[in-house]
């Protein structure tokens, strides 16, 4: 009774350490950007305009890419998407577009990105976002070239198309007044395109890269583009005239620098850096305390951010809509982080419950059946939003294939049991039926790609 006693209090103190490193450590300075992110999206970005460009009569080149980045700019989580779908479809919505708004919406949400990059490798992250939306539109393709729908009565079709063309000639014609090309105009473009590019360069430049560039200082030339990139998002401030693209430029540089890679301290010579393992000995060592100095850091750096953030806020964007983006940030919060806390527990729990040679033989390797375990436990075992990544990590660390990881966090979002039941009311039993086949099939199909590609693991059956 002793032992078993004694395995229960090493559990749950597997959960209080990795719980620890959760919020010690990880995640919290791209998270919190990341939530106020999600909440001025809902407030600024209508959905009506979204859907209005899904329509059948919207032509392809436009519907299906709307329908694919619309769940980053709505950050719409896998439960959310369920009556959005609904309600795109009822609108009338065409059957492609509509899929693939549903396998997108959750798949690219800008929370689960981030935290995948964060929590698990940037590599996994980037390769999760461009395969959603490249699956989600080839999916939605697909299944409307499977089940085309019946024309409507040509009489009516005829009136209809009239009326269209000539609201398109007016939009034409304000669009062109807009859109006429001035000096000021590139310069906003070249200001936003350097603001992204400095971003993306603070957050995957890590030291080795530098060094391997011949950088013999990496956290100065880091900080050095990190204040280049400041002085453009102030420079934009006071150039751009669009509030809302300011607000989320900030916003999203507030979250490169959360993220990014930028270490001014190092663990002695003597001592190698581990890999960060949840026990009491990694909380008091050496490690530990070089990793809270370089969270000190990206504080201060990310302080630096908020603030040029928040008095734009305060001098440019109106009270009742701050206020209202406040109030739907707070409710993701609530919504979604006791989850993460719940998540980044239970996994901690059971990575002392599980043996790491069950997962090792199960999914350790890059093979059909392998990658298709993955994909069918994303089905069953269903998570709400962002909590697969904890538990995604962990498997990782217990030996599970990065081929395999990234099948099953591409399929998680997309197919659950609740979902499918869902989905199956509005596009029938025989749509339903192909569309879960589908992602299945390319979601396998990635993970044994990515296996073979980025983790050089070779391609087998069993």
């Amino acid at each position: 009774m002793s032992v078993f006693w004694e395995k229960i209090l090493e559990m749950l103190l597997g959960g209080v350490y990795a719980l620890a490193d959760y919020l010690s450590l990880h995640v919290l300075l791209c998270l919190i950007p990341a939530f106020f992110i999600a909440g001025a999206m809902i407030v600024f970005v209508p959905k009506e305009t979204i859907v209005k460009y899904m329509g059948k009569d919207t032509p392809r080149i436009v519907a299906y890419p709307v329908a694919a980045i619309s769940g980053l700019l709505l950050a719409v989580c896998s439960c959310t998407v369920l009556p959005l779908f609904a309600g795109i479809k009822k609108k009338g919505a065409g059957l492609g577009p509509a899929m693939t708004f549903l396998f997108a919406a959750p798949a690219v949400n800008i929370l689960a990105i981030t935290y995948t990059g964060v929590l698990i490798g940037m590599d996994i992250a980037i390769a999760r976002a461009i395969l959603a939306l490249g699956f989600a539109i080839i999916i939605g393709l697909l299944m409307e070239l499977i089940f085309k729908e019946k024309p409507k009565d040509e009489n009516l079709d005829d009136k209809k198309s009239k009326t269209v063309e000539d609201k398109n000639k007016e939009e034409t014609v304000e669009l062109k007044k807009k859109n006429k090309i001035t000096g000021k105009s590139v310069l906003d473009i070249i200001l936003v395109a350097l603001l992204i590019s400095t971003g993306v360069l603070i957050a995957f430049l890590n030291k080795n890269n530098l060094q391997s560039l011949g950088v013999s200082n990496p956290p100065l030339v880091q900080t050095i583009v990190w204040v280049f990139g400041l002085g453009v998002l102030v420079s934009l401030f006071f150039i751009q005239r669009n509030t809302k693209v300011n607000l989320f430029l900030g916003l999203l540089y507030l979250l490169f620098t959360g993220t990014s890679q930028i270490k001014y301290f190092s663990v002695s010579e003597s001592n190698t850096e581990p890999e960060i393992s949840r026990s009491f000995e990694y909380f008091t060592s050496e490690a530990f305390r070089v990793d809270l100095m370089n969270m000190g850091v990206k504080t201060a750096l990310s302080i630096a951010v908020t603030i040029a953030v928040v008095i734009y806020v305060i001098k440019r964007i109106d009270k009742v809509d701050t206020k209202e983006w406040m109030i739907e940030t707070w409710i993701f919060v609530k919504q979604i982080f006791p989850y993460l806390i719940i998540g980044v527990f239970l996994a901690g729990f059971l990575a002392i419950l599980i043996p790491a040679d069950f997962i090792q033989n199960l999914v350790g390797n890059n093979t059909v059946v392998a990658n298709l375990i993955g994909v069918l436990f994303g089905v069953v075992a269903y998570f709400p939003t962002l909590m697969e990544v904890p538990i995604a990590k962990l498997f990782l660390s217990l030996g599970m294939s990065r081929g395999v990881l990234l099948a099953y966090l591409l399929a998680d979002p997309e197919l659950s049991i609740q979902s499918i039941l869902v989905t199956r009311k509005f596009i029938g039993d025989k749509k339903n039926f192909v569309y879960i086949f589908l992602v299945i099939v390319f979601t396998v199909i990635a993970g044994l790609l990515f296996g073979l590609i980025v983790s050089k693991e070779p391609i087998g059956f069993i």
